[in-house]
Parts: structure tokens; C-alpha cells; sequence
């Protein structure tokens, strides 16, 4: 059930940090660029977007000019740590709650270069279904058991 799960679809893991370097790292190392300013917005919006190489570790980003509150969406390597496995209020579902941190063996380069490591792990609780022979993801569970998008962030 959690195998499949942990290598095929846990690449949206939403983390959030501060760092005074991130941006300038991410452009030196052809992570990210700088997006060409529309001419119908403000002069002084800052956007940048993954490029090729970045969208290869990244799926998405929000960078902040000031260096507090950025955001990255990763896509892995992971390593996973079971904590349990209970049964869901439904009948046929299964609540899991684990622990994942990036494979820092197997992390691209790039990504240790500008990411800090200790800020690439966390813990999660999701809710599994079983439709036919298959348990299937259907959510996170924030900590009142509610369900989450599914990068962990909260859809209330």
C-alpha cells in the first residue's frame, strides 16, 4: 500500500523557510529565472519561474524578495518513516502517519546546493482507500482529522 504510494506519487511535499541566499543560488545555478515583467503590472513585482533543470527537482516555487516566507513544492528523492497505520472512520480506509525527509544520498546537487536540508522533512498523516485490491491516496489529515490539499496545506 505505502510503497507504491512513496514512489510514485509523494512529489508534493509544500516547504517553507527563510533564507537570505535562496534566490540568488537558485539563478547562479539555473534553478530559477527572474520573469519578464508584463507590461501591464507594477513595476515593482518580482517573480521568478523554475526553468528546465529547476522543474526537474522543483514543481513549483514562491520566492520572496525579502528572504522570509519562501515556499517550494518538492518532488523527492524521499526516504519515509512509518509511525502507524489505523483504521479511518469509513469502513475500507486506513489513516497513516509518517515522518518523510529528502534522500539527501540521492538529492540532486542543485538541490543541496541552495536548499537547507534540515528544513526538507516533516511529518504527515494521510488517509488511504481501498478501491478494489488497491489502497488509493485520497488526502492529508491536518491534526483535527480534516482533510488537506494534497500538498499538506490546509483547505479550510
Amino acid at each position: 500500500m505505502f510503497a507504491k504510494w512513496a514512489q510514485d506519487e509523494m512529489n508534493h511535499f509544500r516547504v517553507s523557510f527563510n533564507s537570505d541566499t535562496l534566490v540568488e543560488c537558485g539563478v547562479k545555478s539555473g534553478l530559477w529565472e527572474l520573469t519578464p515583467l508584463d507590461q501591464n503590472k507594477s513595476a515593482w513585482a518580482t517573480t521568478y519561474r523554475l526553468t528546465g533543470k529547476g522543474s526537474k527537482i522543483l514543481t513549483a516555487i514562491w520566492l520572496q524578495p525579502s528572504g522570509r516566507g519562501h515556499q517550494v513544492l518538492l518532488k523527492g528523492p524521499y526516504v519515509v518513516d512509518l509511525h502507524s497505520i489505523t483504521d479511518g472512520k469509513e469502513p475500507g480506509t486506513k489513516i497513516v502517519a509518517f515522518r518523510w525527509e529528502i534522500d539527501w544520498d540521492r538529492a540532486s546537487e542543485d538541490l543541496k546546493a541552495c536548499l537547507p536540508r534540515f528544513e526538507l522533512s516533516g511529518n504527515k498523516t494521510a488517509l488511504f482507500r481501498l478501491e478494489g485490491n488497491a489502497w488509493k491516496f485520497v488526502s492529508y489529515l491536518d491534526a483535527n482529522g480534516a482533510p488537506t490539499s494534497s500538498d499538506g496545506e490546509s483547505s479550510r
